[in-house]
């Protein structure tokens, strides 16, 4: 009796523990986790772009840049809130979608320059504890767009994009994406991912 007692509350504990994660980063989110998720996402549904997304957002100066984790919790979030702003249900199909970048870290920067074609070229590199990593993928455009600044210093801003294999990466960790201008310009950003969803 008192074996199986033990049993039933060593499981419960296990199963409790493991349900405290939800507050820091996942890839693989649980049914729960995606509810609170879609929640956010309705709750915030008139929040501005950067109210909604300051969770997930490290911002260095003003004229710097910025740098936003786009986890599947985020992405799920951001999903709902635009499915409830155009006033329908969030779909299946939908929250999949937003769950598949579960392989990756992605992450979107947004950098400062004096002229249009200044984002060509900008690296990115990650570092995971001792380990260091190179994205898979990388995206900057062709011609930045007009600063918040235009027509002074920094006139135009562009959003690079890279993506990082999340194999052998610890999540429960600090991560430092380190991006570097084709100037050697180098901009760090720090995330903590336990206490990002």
């Amino acid at each position: 009796m008192y074996k199986k007692t033990a049993i039933i509350l060593a499981f419960f504990v296990i199963v409790s523990l493991a349900y405290k994660t939800a507050y820091c980063m996942s890839v693989n989110l649980t049914a729960g986790q995606i509810n609170e998720a879609i929640k956010y996402g309705q709750t915030n549904r008139l929040a501005s772009p950067r109210d909604f997304a300051a969770p997930w957002v490290v911002r260095l100066d003003e004229k710097d840049g910025w740098a936003t984790l786009w986890t599947p919790y985020h992405n799920v979030a951001f999903k709902a809130k635009k499915a409830a702003v155009e006033r329908r249900q969030l779909s299946q199909s939908e929250i999949f979608r937003a769950l598949y970048i579960k392989e990756s870290l992605t992450f979107a920067v947004s950098v400062f320059g004096e002229y249009m074609e200044f984002a060509r070229g900008y690296n990115a590199i990650l570092y995971s504890g001792d380990k260091t990593v190179y994205p898979v993928f990388s995206y900057f455009p062709d011609f930045a767009e007009p600063s918040s600044f235009y027509p002074e210093e920094p006139a135009f801003v562009a959003g690079c994009v890279y993506k990082f294999p999340i194999e052998d990466m610890d999540q429960n960790s600090e991560v430092k994406l380190l991006v570097t201008s084709p100037e050697g310009k180098e901009l760090k950003f720090v995330f903590d991912l336990v206490k990002i969803k």
